[in-house]
């Protein structure tokens, strides 16, 4: 399997990265359609906090395969509506943006079931499970202690609300690439209902409202 080894690829005062408005609704009968609004700007982050949840955002996004959310920064990277499967925590190991999105196309034939920038819109088959997975990453000063990375001091947040209902719920954190002398670390981050995974009936809607990165440091 292939590895993308390149650098570029608060509960106190939430939320600093929102995914406001991610309108999900049916298209002839067929598909889902979604955009994905992004509020964009610098979120202040809170000091001498140690052991407290932190929103550590920075950044705006990119239009770009893959969001870059800055140079040396933390922070989202894109989201999929994938397909399910019985094995996330080893299947979403995958580092290579581009090979989850064959996933996801591959699941949703001739849609586009992921997104990275603001205003994307995003066809999804209705009546086919899926999970919801998002791609982060995190740099030294929000996830290292020195030593090694911690991906146990990082975390995502996510709230939808409509015919798909999920409530801040944080999710299953699976490492894509981890290297203690580099940069960052990359984290795949995964919803799955439980283990039954997701699905919209036809004509039914949900919003992504929120998404929230952060971690402990």
């Amino acid at each position: 399997m292939m590895k993308h080894m390149g650098e570029n690829d608060m509960e106190e005062k939430k939320k600093g990265y929102k995914k406001a408005g991610v309108s999900l609704g049916t298209v002839a009968g067929v598909a889902i359609v979604a955009t994905l609004l992004i509020l964009t700007g610098p979120t202040p982050r809170i000091v001498n906090e140690d052991g407290v949840w932190q929103v550590i955002w920075e950044g705006n996004l990119a239009s770009a395969a893959e969001n870059d959310p800055g140079a040396g920064a933390s922070g989202f990277l894109q989201i999929f509506f994938i397909n399910h499967t019985a094995t996330p925590v080893d299947a979403y190991d995958e580092n290579t943006s581009a090979t989850l999105e064959t996933w996801c196309t591959a699941n949703m034939p001739g849609k586009t079931p992921y997104a990275s920038a603001d205003e994307f819109n995003v066809e999804i088959d209705h009546s086919t499970t899926f999970d919801i997975l998002v791609r982060v990453r995190f740099n030294q000063t929000h996830a290292h202690n020195g030593t090694a990375f911690v991906d146990s001091d990082t975390r995502v947040n996510i709230t939808c609300s409509g015919d798909l209902s999920i409530a801040d719920a944080t999710g299953t954190n699976v490492v894509s690439y981890n290297n203690s002398g580099s940069d960052f670390i990359w984290i795949n981050v995964y919803w799955n209902n439980g283990g039954a995974g997701y699905s919209i009936n036809k004509d039914e809607t949900f919003y992504v409202d929120e998404i929230s990165i952060e971690a402990k440091f």
